[in-house]
């Protein structure tokens, strides 16, 4: 839950900052920006980006260790990316 907090946050620091830069009307642009960042670490953290192959070999090498810390950094990723991509579609929706 902390995590959620901490997204909550960086998207509210987000809007302040697009509303600054950009105006009202792109309020939503940083917000998006980092969550689709986020996002992108959620994707190469869990190792969805690799062939059958080279997934296998990757997971086949891995300990218990690794694998938590990896499965840790991908729910971490998820639970910054979620307030991001909410706020800003919500936001996108409403205004245009």
């Amino acid at each position: 839950m902390k995590l959620i907090g901490i997204g909550t946050g960086l998207a509210v620091v987000g809007l302040i900052l697009s509303w600054i830069i950009w105006g009202a009307a792109e309020i939503y642009t940083i917000p998006a920006g980092l969550g689709a960042l986020f996002l992108v670490l959620m994707i190469f953290s869990s190792g969805a980006m690799p062939s059958g192959h080279e997934a296998g070999s990757n997971f086949a090498n891995e300990s218990k260790e690794m694998r938590n810390e990896r499965t840790q950094i991908t729910q971490s990723s998820f639970l910054l990316t979620l307030p991001n991509l909410l706020i800003a579609g919500l936001l996108y929706f409403f205004i245009h």
